[in-house]
């Protein structure tokens, strides 16, 4: 089953161009979505191996509990943003529709192979297809934001690109289990492996290597802005836990805390004086990533199941407050809180419990996540704890911001929100009510995630065999 999912998605997307059908797009992002659930029931490490050649030797895509978790994410918000942008998007649509396809098929590419030069082959696709979609409205904001993106994209690939040079100079090798077994610390190791997390730490959008997102996502339609702050920053998380995975470097790691402690910071600080509401939702992302990427340099199991369980929390939540953004945006045509401003009482609702949920007030998902990272933190430094605290009350302040620009100025907009584009707003605001009261639901999902970082002896047996 594993092998049809990437196929399914890669074979919509040319059928889209030929035929124009938006339900061939939209059936395949499904699929690949109930694919993945269905594989989450199997409970072990899933191995396909192409053309008859055994690892290391030939291509393999494995699914562990990591990829498996990244993997559901990236299908699930894909699923709803198809759904939304039925409505969202008024011209183009097929060519829309394509993009997506080859964008989910990147994003899950990068997380289920087995082979470091697959990923970087699949992050390339990832990155083309975003390139597309930054600039699919053709005006100055989309024209540019795609441009910053190409040029500081390119950076990153090539980082990327140049350390999987070093390692396979050295190793012989690019399957990541047969890696694994050859790694050292020599300085040649360190360079490629400094090379590769810098390039991911681009697509992450961890400070210094933010500049290409807020620039990118106001430029970009909505619904992709959702998937940009959700599943490609996951994705960015995830290359980074993957190399420090092979290298066996699941550990304290004082520079992924300081840099994560800086991206959370000045993420939320940055959030707060932005006007366009797009922007403030990218660098709250960014702010957000932060977070995750202090605990994950813990290297505790707390502070992975803390790590992992927030991006799923912010995957939720970004996906509603963008898509309620769109919606605002739909009927008013405007982006600047100062000029936003409706009456619609579902959409109140939705976004009110998002921007709760953003900020970690109980008893939503986002306030689960955020105790588990005050507990974590706690065990390294209070300080951490304090600095966490403080950038959760800054987060409080702008999504107070935007919801009152929105819904408490007075404004009203003329029409109504299509249906059909406040189902999965709707459909992501019970996921953080549900999850909130029962954080079991969540750490059912997260906990195999965070058990796969800390068993590389395992990974390397489903794989190597033996």
């Amino acid at each position: 089953m594993l092998e049809y999912i990437i196929s399914i998605l890669i074979v919509s997307s040319f059928l889209m161009l030929v035929l124009k059908r938006d339900l061939i797009a939209i059936g395949a992002i499904l699929v690949s979505f109930f694919m993945m659930v269905l594989l989450f029931f199997q409970d072990q490490i899933t191995i396909v191996r192409f053309g008859g050649w055994v690892p290391p030797f030939g291509i393999v895509w494995v699914m562990d509990g990591l990829s498996l978790f990244v993997g559901l994410l990236i299908t699930g918000i894909s699923s709803l943003v198809a759904i939304y942008s039925i409505k969202y998007i008024k011209e183009r649509k097929h060519r829309f529709y394509t993009l997506l396809c080859l964008m989910t098929a990147g994003l899950l590419g990068v997380c289920l192979t087995g082979d470091i030069f697959n990923m970087y082959v699949f992050f390339e696709i990832l990155s083309i297809a975003s390139y597309g979609l930054v600039s699919f409205f053709l005006d100055e904001d989309a024209i540019e934001g795609a441009f910053k993106y190409i040029i500081i994209g390119s950076f990153g690939s090539s980082f990327i690109l140049l350390g999987i040079a070093l390692l396979y100079g050295v190793t012989g090798t690019l399957n990541f289990a047969d890696l694994a077994l050859k790694i050292s610390h020599s300085p040649v190791f360190m360079i490629a492996l400094g090379l590769i997390i810098g390039g991911f730490a681009f697509k992450a959008a961890i400070i210094p290597f933010h500049a290409w997102k807020p620039d990118a996502i106001e430029g970009t339609p909505t619904p992709i802005g959702a998937i940009f702050t959700t599943s490609s920053s996951a994705v960015g998380v995830y290359g980074i836990m993957r190399i420090l995975f092979v290298f066996g470097m699941i550990q304290l790691n004082f520079a992924l805390i300081g840099f994560g402690v800086l991206t959370m910071m000045v993420g939320a600080l940055l959030a707060l004086v932005q006007i366009n509401a797009k922007r403030m939702l990218a660098y709250s992302s960014i702010s957000q990533i932060g977070y995750v990427v202090m605990v994950i340099g813990f290297g505790t199991t707390l502070g992975l199941t803390s790590g992992l369980y927030h991006i799923l929390n912010n995957a939720l939540i970004k996906g509603l407050l963008f898509m309620g953004i769109g919606c605002v945006i739909y009927l008013t045509g405007k982006e600047n809180l100062d000029e936003m401003g409706m009456n619609n009482t579902p959409l109140l609702i939705c976004m009110g419990i998002g921007v709760l949920s953003m900020a970690g007030i109980p008893p939503l998902n986002g306030f689960v996540s955020k105790w588990l990272i005050f507990m974590a933190s706690w065990e390294i430094n209070p300080i951490l704890t304090v600095l966490a605290i403080i950038a959760s009350a800054i987060t409080l302040a702008y999504g107070f911001k935007i919801f009152s620009s929105i819904f408490l100025s007075g404004k009203k907009s003329s029409g109504e929100i299509p249906k059909i584009m406040l189902v999965p707003v709707v459909i992501l605001t019970i996921l953080c009510v549900l999850i909130g009261i029962f954080p079991q639901l969540g750490l059912n999902i997260v906990e195999p995630a965070a058990n796969a970082l800390l068993n590389q002896n395992q990974y390397i047996t489903a794989v190597l065999g033996g």
